[in-house]
Formats: C-alpha cells, structure tokens, sequence
C-alpha cells in the first residue's frame, strides 16, 4: 500500500513559469488535463484506501460481536445472607413432585420441633414418642434432641416464652442433603425484658437499643440435614399415617444466623 502511495506522488509537475493575466500566451494550456488527471487520481486513491479502512474495522467489529448473537440474560441478586451472588428465582418454574413432597414433610419437621404454644402437655405430646418428629428421625438424631435440645425448650414453655417458626426456604445440596432457612420469633409478653433477653442467651450489653417489653426476638438460623425414604412399614396403621412417606432424618446440624437486634461492634 504504501509503495503505491509513492508510485502516485513520486511524478511531479513540471516546473512551468505559468503568469496569470496572459492567458493563453503565456499559460501552458497543453498541460491542464494531465494536471486534473493526475490530482483526480491521487484524490480517488486516498478515498479507495480510507474506505477500505473503515470496511476492515466494520468487519472486525461485526466478527466480535457475532457471538452476542445468542446472549443469555441472567438475572442476579445478593444474598446478604450467605453474602453471595446468587439466581433470581423464577416467576415460573418446574419441580418434581417428589421434591415438593420432601419440602412440605421438612417444613412440617421443623415446625413441630421447635414451635412453642401455650400448652404444656402439648408440647410433651408432639415431642414425644410414636409422633412425627420421632417417627421421622433415626435413633441417633431422636436421641440427641431428647437431651440437648427437648429440656431447654420445656424449660422456656414453664417459663412463659412462646415461639413461632416461619420456613423462609427449602433448597436441596445434593440427593440426600437439604438446607432449611427459617426464623424463630420468641415473645414473652409478662416477663421482664432484662430476664427475657438473657434466658434466650442475649447480653444486653451488646446489642445497640434496648427492646421494649413485649418486643418479639426474631432469629434466624439454617438447619442442615440428610434424609432418605425407608418406606411406611409400621405395624400400627396409626403410625403409618403419621408418617405415610416413611421419611427418616439421619443427621441435623443447626446455625445461628442472627437476630432483629444490632449488636455493638468492639
């Protein structure tokens, strides 16, 4: 390319001692068309080579965006929870019904394991043997709610605490291991705030303002499990009917994740 520029403008004109106002006596007329053909031509040639430039970066620029062509937009959003970028969920969206299932036994799993009414009785009554929660955990798991988790919330049930569970969300990890975010809202309308907030294990001194009396603490935590269907083999029809799907929890793991309260930072 550039050996053609200088092939054009190597050629000069000749050195012609033209005068104006002596036209044509001392005007060399016999040159005026290799001069417009030679300006013609260098003019078109710059045109030509500017016009093949700007064509080659159309060129690249369709070449990169040609893989645009079938973009995918992927809607996100924080988890502020878990501090992750994560999937916006779905207007719309398929599942199993053997998921559905699971979800509705673990929501009612974690619901009677720790909602805390009015009634003693109740209470013992639900927690008890041959009812859900025993008939859907292993012996293991039974077990250790029976001695760490079962006192303390009989404990809270005489002391006037009543607790409600909201289910925020039921996600499965893998075939076996799901993941259940839930809150607990705790009141206990006749007791002091003070005595309140240290029976549910909150130092007063570490949290910003004060609650008022009768103002709920609402926790939220993550409950991690494993299960699997073994089937509804019971000999008693009444058992197979608490637990129809035969689901069995083998291990429960439980995170705090916090509370309506801010805490002071040291």
């Amino acid at each position: 390319m550039f050996n053609l520029f200088y092939t054009l403008f190597k050629y000069k004109e000749k050195n012609l001692k033209d005068e104006l106002g002596y036209y044509p006596e001392k005007v060399n007329v016999r040159a005026f068309p290799e001069r417009r053909y030679l300006w013609t031509s260098r003019f078109f040639v710059v045109i030509s080579c500017l016009s093949l430039c700007f064509s080659m970066i159309l060129g690249a620029v369709l070449i990169i965006l040609l893989p645009m062509k079938t973009v995918k937009v992927v809607p996100l959003q924080i988890d502020f929870d878990r501090y992750q970028i994560t999937f916006m969920p779905k207007a719309e969206s398929r599942a199993y019904a053997g998921d559905l299932v699971t979800e509705s036994l673990m929501a009612e799993y974690v619901t009677k394991r720790y909602t805390i009414g009015d009634n003693f009785d109740e209470l013992s009554h639900r927690l008890g043997e041959r009812e859900f929660v025993h008939l859907a955990s292993d012996r293991y798991t039974y077990t250790d709610f029976t001695k760490n988790e079962l006192p303390y919330f009989e404990m809270l049930q005489k002391r006037g605490v009543r607790r409600q569970v909201e289910i925020e969300r039921i996600y499965p990890v893998s075939f076996d291991f799901w993941q259940i975010r839930f809150k607990t809202i705790d009141t206990a309308p006749n007791m002091p705030v003070e005595e309140f907030l240290t029976l549910m294990g909150i130092d007063i001194n570490t949290i910003v303002n004060k609650p008022k009396q009768g103002e709920p603490i609402i926790s939220k935590w993550i409950a991690t499990l494993r299960m699997n269907f073994n089937g509804a083999k019971y000999d008693n029809k009444d058992l197979g009917l608490i637990n129809p799907f035969g689901i069995t929890i083998k291990s429960y793991d439980l995170s705090y994740q916090g509370n309506n309260f801010k805490s002071i930072r040291k």
